[in-house]
This record gives C-alpha cells, structure tokens and sequence, in this order.
C-alpha cells in the first residue's frame, strides 16, 4: 500500500481535470498580463506640468488636470474601496447578493490587470529616466513612488485569485481570508505613498538646485 501526502489544510486534493484548469486560467492571464503591459509601453509620455519642487508622485497627480488624477488616482482607490466595503459585507454576513459578490470578484479583477499597466506605464516614463538621470529627490520622493508602485502587490494578486491562478484548492473561508489581507495591505501602502507624496522633500534632507548655462548649480531652486 502506498502513502499518500496528507492535504494541506484548506485545500481540497488536485485532479487531471482541475491542473487542465488552471493550466488554462494560467495562459489566459499571462496573455492578457502580456497585452495589457505591451500597450502600456507603447503609450506615449504624457507632458508634465510645471515642477513645483514637490515629490513626483504629486507632480504627477497635479499635471494635465484632471486626466493624471483620474488615470493614476481615482480609479485605482474607487475600485480598491469598492472591494473593500463589498469584502465587508461578505465577511459580516457572508451569505449575500449576486450582485454584492459579483461586484467584489469584478473589481478585483479589472484593478489589478488595470494597476499593472499602470506600473508598467510609470516604469517606463518615469522610474527608469529618474533613476538613469538621479532625478530622485530624497527619501520622501522614493517612498511615496515605491509605495504606489507597490500597490500592484496587493491589486493583481486579487486578480489571480479571483482567476484561481492563484489558490486554485483553497477552500471559500481561507480563500476569503487571503482576499480582505490583499485588500487591507493595497489600502497600507496606498496611504503610505500618499502621506510620504503630499510631503515637501526638503523635510528629508533634499535640497533643490537649478542648472545654470554654464552648467554650473544654484542651490534653492528648481526651475
């Protein structure tokens, strides 16, 4: 007789039909993962305002009103709160709506394909050519950056498991755990980015300076 490896708790025994399954959730979310970052890259930069010497996460938000605040902002958290009330009515009552819970898997699902192209389209424009020319300013502007750049953490793997990408054998209550964990962590770092982003960088020992024509620096300026 032959022992069996006893199943981990909170997950049912895989099958042949299961691992067809979720070999084919697998290829449909890296095509899709795939589509979504090759149009991310092929978006072209969009203008940035005027620089007002505060973190790039702000000048971000603050350029080509209201469209960045929309984009980079707005919808992102709108559908992360929309997970986040819809979780709540779950985890209280646990048996609701259709509507309720079709509402919580939609949202993960469109956030977290829609925040990785976001990431891949900041990346790109943003991180790459600060990081090549030292545009960085400070501590405040990394940490506000980094954080919502963290964010796709938490938004696609939501999206992976609303797939069953990701958990595919976890049963409903250990799935349903790991979702509201998701989903409080995206809400951590988001907040962190946008206090550390609302923060002037000269707090942090960043000190502005200005490139003269003759190539020469100006401390206490940066335009």
């Amino acid at each position: 007789m032959v022992a069996t490896a006893p199943t981990p708790t909170g997950t049912t025994p895989p099958t042949v039909d299961a691992a067809r399954g979720r070999t084919v959730r697998v290829a449909a979310v890296a095509a899709v993962s795939v589509a979504v970052g090759a149009v991310a890259l092929a978006l072209p930069a969009w203008p940035a305002g005027e620089d007002m010497g505060s973190t790039h996460y702000m000048g971000l938000l603050a350029a080509n009103q209201p469209w960045n605040l929309l984009l980079f902002m707005a919808v992102p958290v709108i559908l992360a709160e929309t997970i986040a009330v819809s979780e709540l009515a779950i985890l209280f009552r646990r048996q609701v709506s259709l509507v309720v819970t079709a509402l919580n898997r939609y949202a993960g699902l469109v956030a977290g394909f829609y925040f990785l192209g976001v990431v891949v389209y900041l990346t790109r424009h943003a991180v790459v050519p600060l990081t090549t020319s030292g545009g960085w300013r400070g501590p405040a502007d990394l940490v506000a950056v980094g954080f919502y750049l963290l964010g796709v953490v938490p938004l696609y793997g939501m999206a992976l498991l609303e797939t069953r990408v990701l958990g595919a054998g976890w049963d409903d209550e250990h799935r349903l755990k790991v979702h509201a964990t998701l989903v409080g962590l995206f809400l951590v770092v988001a907040h962190v980015a946008m206090i550390a982003g609302m923060l002037d960088p000269t707090v942090l020992g960043w000190q502005p300076t200005h490139v003269m024509d003759d190539g020469s620096s100006m401390a206490g300026m940066t335009h």
